[in-house]
């Protein structure tokens, strides 16, 4: 069985809290400059061929943080499959909205935040 302290599972949850988290501002931003370059065309006579480049690049952008996310969750997965075999199974270190649905999705108990981290 893994054997790991604590304090590196808290620092792991920590980060994949971060990653989600500016995974989502990224694409939440992307959206945002796509929706601000089509309301700065309407009106601008910029001819369709033209913008479609943009729009284009811009989704297949945002498609690729989209696809990013994903391997970033599967990621998490994989991460907590590794926590549930190891000394630190029972300790919820607070991951990312979802943890515990994401642990039983991949058939493994949930973390129980009712047990404190031991000192």
């Amino acid at each position: 069985m893994p054997t790991f302290q604590p304090n590196a599972g808290a620092v792991v949850a920590a980060d994949t809290q971060k990653t989600i988290a500016a995974l989502d501002g990224a694409l939440l931003d992307s959206m945002r400059m796509c929706m601000s370059f089509i309301e700065a065309t309407q009106g601008s006579d910029l001819p369709a061929a033209r913008s479609q480049k943009v729009l284009h690049s811009l989704s297949t952008g945002i498609a690729s943080v989209v696809a990013g996310r994903s391997q970033v969750v599967s990621a998490i997965r994989h991460l907590n499959a590794i926590k549930q075999g190891s000394n630190i199974a029972p300790m919820n270190f607070g991951c990312p909205e979802g943890w515990e649905q994401m642990a039983l999705d991949a058939g493994q108990p949930a973390p129980r935040a009712d047990r404190p981290m031991p000192a």
